[in-house]
Protein backbone atom coordinates (compact mmCIF):
# COMPACT_ATOMS: atom_id res chain seq x y z
CA UNK A 1 0.00 0.00 0.00
CA UNK A 2 1.35 3.70 -0.94
CA UNK A 3 0.10 6.97 0.73
CA UNK A 4 -0.39 10.01 -1.26
CA UNK A 5 -0.64 13.25 0.72
CA UNK A 6 -2.36 15.85 -1.16
CA UNK A 7 -2.45 19.53 -0.69
CA UNK A 8 -4.26 22.27 -3.47
CA UNK A 9 -3.95 26.02 -3.29
CA UNK A 10 -7.18 28.05 -4.76
CA UNK A 11 -8.03 31.47 -6.08
CA UNK A 12 -11.71 32.70 -6.14
CA UNK A 13 -14.00 32.74 -8.60
CA UNK A 14 -14.73 36.23 -9.82
CA UNK A 15 -18.02 38.07 -8.42
CA UNK A 16 -19.95 38.12 -11.93
CA UNK A 17 -20.03 34.46 -12.01
CA UNK A 18 -23.07 34.31 -9.33
CA UNK A 19 -24.70 30.66 -10.61
CA UNK A 20 -21.03 29.44 -10.35
CA UNK A 21 -20.49 30.96 -7.02
CA UNK A 22 -23.04 29.09 -5.86
CA UNK A 23 -21.96 25.84 -6.79
CA UNK A 24 -18.18 26.60 -5.59
CA UNK A 25 -16.64 29.78 -4.53
CA UNK A 26 -12.78 28.42 -5.29
CA UNK A 27 -10.99 27.14 -7.97
CA UNK A 28 -7.70 25.12 -7.90
CA UNK A 29 -4.55 26.70 -8.95
CA UNK A 30 -1.86 24.52 -8.16
CA UNK A 31 -1.76 20.88 -6.96
CA UNK A 32 0.89 19.36 -4.72
CA UNK A 33 1.73 16.12 -3.68
CA UNK A 34 4.02 13.19 -2.15
CA UNK A 35 4.01 9.65 -2.50
CA UNK A 36 5.41 7.43 0.04
CA UNK A 37 5.66 3.15 0.10
CA UNK A 38 4.57 1.43 3.36
CA UNK A 39 7.81 2.57 4.97
CA UNK A 40 7.14 5.56 4.72
CA UNK A 41 10.25 6.35 1.88
CA UNK A 42 8.84 9.19 -0.20
CA UNK A 43 9.06 7.65 -3.85
CA UNK A 44 8.02 10.78 -5.97
CA UNK A 45 6.62 14.26 -5.85
CA UNK A 46 4.15 15.67 -8.06
CA UNK A 47 3.40 19.80 -8.74
CA UNK A 48 1.30 21.54 -11.30
CA UNK A 49 0.01 24.89 -11.63
CA UNK A 50 -3.91 24.95 -12.69
CA UNK A 51 -5.30 27.89 -14.96
CA UNK A 52 -8.23 28.77 -13.67
CA UNK A 53 -11.65 28.87 -15.68
CA UNK A 54 -13.94 31.82 -13.70
CA UNK A 55 -11.11 34.63 -13.07
CA UNK A 56 -8.70 36.18 -15.33
CA UNK A 57 -6.45 37.22 -12.48
CA UNK A 58 -5.11 36.25 -8.91
CA UNK A 59 -6.31 38.25 -6.70
CA UNK A 60 -3.49 40.07 -4.81
CA UNK A 61 -4.27 38.66 -1.47
CA UNK A 62 -4.34 34.71 -2.77
CA UNK A 63 -0.74 35.59 -4.75
CA UNK A 64 0.78 36.59 -1.80
CA UNK A 65 -0.51 33.54 0.09
CA UNK A 66 0.68 31.16 -2.29
CA UNK A 67 3.23 32.87 -4.27
CA UNK A 68 1.69 32.45 -7.55
CA UNK A 69 0.84 35.29 -9.71
CA UNK A 70 -1.47 35.66 -12.56
CA UNK A 71 1.30 35.59 -15.50
CA UNK A 72 2.06 32.19 -13.97
CA UNK A 73 -1.44 30.16 -14.46
CA UNK A 74 -1.54 32.09 -17.90
CA UNK A 75 0.06 28.75 -19.93
CA UNK A 76 -0.97 26.37 -16.85
CA UNK A 77 -2.96 23.18 -18.10
CA UNK A 78 -6.56 23.25 -17.11
CA UNK A 79 -8.33 22.20 -14.30
CA UNK A 80 -9.69 18.89 -16.30
CA UNK A 81 -5.93 18.16 -17.69
CA UNK A 82 -4.04 19.15 -14.75
CA UNK A 83 -6.16 16.73 -12.31
CA UNK A 84 -5.89 14.03 -15.06
CA UNK A 85 -2.21 14.49 -14.82
CA UNK A 86 -2.10 13.77 -11.15
CA UNK A 87 -4.43 10.61 -10.91
CA UNK A 88 -2.25 9.45 -13.85
CA UNK A 89 0.60 10.49 -11.63
CA UNK A 90 -1.17 8.14 -8.57
CA UNK A 91 -1.47 5.23 -10.99
CA UNK A 92 1.72 5.32 -12.33
CA UNK A 93 3.03 4.01 -8.31
CA UNK A 94 0.17 1.14 -8.70
CA UNK A 95 -3.20 0.83 -7.92
CA UNK A 96 -3.22 0.08 -4.39
CA UNK A 97 -2.65 3.62 -2.30
CA UNK A 98 -4.88 6.06 -0.10
CA UNK A 99 -4.76 9.61 -0.45
CA UNK A 100 -4.19 11.87 2.59
CA UNK A 101 -5.13 15.37 2.42
CA UNK A 102 -4.94 18.11 5.91
CA UNK A 103 -8.92 19.09 6.63
CA UNK A 104 -11.75 18.16 4.65
CA UNK A 105 -11.56 21.13 2.93
CA UNK A 106 -9.24 19.68 -0.09
CA UNK A 107 -12.13 16.95 -1.17
CA UNK A 108 -14.76 19.23 -0.74
CA UNK A 109 -13.15 21.66 -3.02
CA UNK A 110 -12.46 18.89 -5.81
CA UNK A 111 -15.88 17.49 -5.79
CA UNK A 112 -17.38 21.31 -5.73
CA UNK A 113 -14.88 21.76 -8.63
CA UNK A 114 -15.82 18.53 -10.59
CA UNK A 115 -19.71 19.60 -10.50
CA UNK A 116 -18.89 22.90 -11.67
CA UNK A 117 -16.91 21.72 -14.38
CA UNK A 118 -18.92 18.55 -15.35
CA UNK A 119 -16.69 16.47 -14.56
CA UNK A 120 -17.41 13.38 -14.64
CA UNK A 121 -15.02 10.19 -16.14
CA UNK A 122 -15.40 7.39 -13.85
CA UNK A 123 -11.82 5.80 -14.34
CA UNK A 124 -10.44 9.15 -13.08
CA UNK A 125 -12.61 9.06 -9.80
CA UNK A 126 -10.33 6.12 -7.86
CA UNK A 127 -8.24 8.67 -5.56
CA UNK A 128 -11.82 9.91 -4.33
CA UNK A 129 -12.86 6.56 -3.36
CA UNK A 130 -9.80 6.20 -1.11
CA UNK A 131 -10.04 9.92 0.17
CA UNK A 132 -9.04 10.50 3.92
CA UNK A 133 -8.55 13.65 6.32
CA UNK A 134 -5.27 13.47 7.78
CA UNK A 135 -6.16 16.57 9.96
CA UNK A 136 -8.53 14.44 11.66
CA UNK A 137 -6.55 11.46 12.31
CA UNK A 138 -4.05 13.41 13.58
CA UNK A 139 -6.24 15.19 16.47
CA UNK A 140 -8.04 12.12 17.29
CA UNK A 141 -4.59 10.91 17.87
CA UNK A 142 -4.07 13.28 20.19
CA UNK A 143 -7.43 13.15 21.75
CA UNK A 144 -8.38 16.53 21.03
CA UNK A 145 -11.92 17.69 21.05
CA UNK A 146 -10.91 20.79 18.53
CA UNK A 147 -8.64 20.66 15.21
CA UNK A 148 -5.34 22.26 14.99
CA UNK A 149 -4.06 24.06 12.04
CA UNK A 150 -0.82 22.14 9.88
CA UNK A 151 1.49 24.64 11.56
CA UNK A 152 1.03 24.14 14.83
CA UNK A 153 0.41 20.53 14.57
CA UNK A 154 4.13 20.21 13.24
CA UNK A 155 5.37 22.48 15.61
CA UNK A 156 3.54 20.19 18.27
CA UNK A 157 5.82 17.26 16.72
CA UNK A 158 9.03 19.20 16.27
CA UNK A 159 8.64 19.74 13.06
CA UNK A 160 9.85 23.23 11.58
CA UNK A 161 7.94 23.87 8.20
CA UNK A 162 10.09 23.55 5.21
CA UNK A 163 10.02 25.51 2.18
CA UNK A 164 7.38 28.16 1.60
CA UNK A 165 4.23 27.83 3.17
CA UNK A 166 0.63 27.54 1.31
CA UNK A 167 3.19 25.99 -1.97
CA UNK A 168 1.18 23.05 -2.48
CA UNK A 169 4.19 20.79 -2.88
CA UNK A 170 6.07 21.83 0.47
CA UNK A 171 2.44 22.06 2.04
CA UNK A 172 2.42 18.32 0.88
CA UNK A 173 5.91 17.06 1.66
CA UNK A 174 5.45 18.77 5.72
CA UNK A 175 2.34 16.96 6.16
CA UNK A 176 3.85 14.08 4.90
CA UNK A 177 6.80 14.50 7.36
CA UNK A 178 4.13 14.45 10.41
CA UNK A 179 2.10 11.32 8.42
CA UNK A 180 5.38 9.23 8.79
CA UNK A 181 5.39 10.11 12.16
CA UNK A 182 1.83 9.63 13.38
CA UNK A 183 2.04 6.14 11.32
CA UNK A 184 4.62 4.91 13.27
CA UNK A 185 3.31 3.67 16.48
CA UNK A 186 6.99 3.82 18.15
CA UNK A 187 8.06 7.14 16.30
CA UNK A 188 4.29 8.47 17.59
CA UNK A 189 4.72 7.59 21.55
CA UNK A 190 8.49 9.16 21.31
CA UNK A 191 7.68 12.10 19.69
CA UNK A 192 4.07 12.60 20.77
CA UNK A 193 3.62 11.45 23.70
CA UNK A 194 4.55 14.37 26.04
CA UNK A 195 2.32 16.24 23.73
CA UNK A 196 -0.51 13.98 24.42
CA UNK A 197 -0.24 14.28 28.24
CA UNK A 198 -0.04 18.36 28.02
CA UNK A 199 -2.85 18.86 25.76
CA UNK A 200 -5.73 15.98 26.63
CA UNK A 201 -8.19 17.08 28.69
CA UNK A 202 -7.29 16.50 32.48
CA UNK A 203 -10.20 14.95 35.00
CA UNK A 204 -11.08 17.28 38.16
CA UNK A 205 -11.14 15.61 40.81
CA UNK A 206 -12.61 16.30 43.97
CA UNK A 207 -15.79 18.85 44.90
CA UNK A 208 -16.02 22.15 43.97
CA UNK A 209 -16.45 22.50 48.15
CA UNK A 210 -12.86 21.06 48.17
CA UNK A 211 -11.85 24.53 46.94
CA UNK A 212 -12.88 26.64 49.90
CA UNK A 213 -12.72 26.59 53.78
CA UNK A 214 -16.47 26.73 54.41
CA UNK A 215 -15.41 26.16 58.53
CA UNK A 216 -13.61 29.34 58.28
CA UNK A 217 -15.87 31.36 56.45
CA UNK A 218 -18.60 30.03 58.55
CA UNK A 219 -16.70 31.68 61.95
CA UNK A 220 -16.38 34.84 60.37
CA UNK A 221 -20.02 35.23 59.82
CA UNK A 222 -20.92 34.14 63.52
Amino acid sequence: MNYIIVDFEMNPIASEYKEEKQICRLEIIEIGAVIMDESFMVLGEFKTLVKPQYNECIYKKYETLTGISTQMVCGAPTFTTAYEMFVNWCESYGSEYEVYAWSENDYHQLTAEMELKQYAKTDMMRPLEKWYDFQKEYTDKLGLERIMSLEKALHYAGIEFEGHMHDALCDAKNTAELFAIVRNEERCNVVLKAVMDVLKPKRVSGTLGDMFDFGALMAQLA
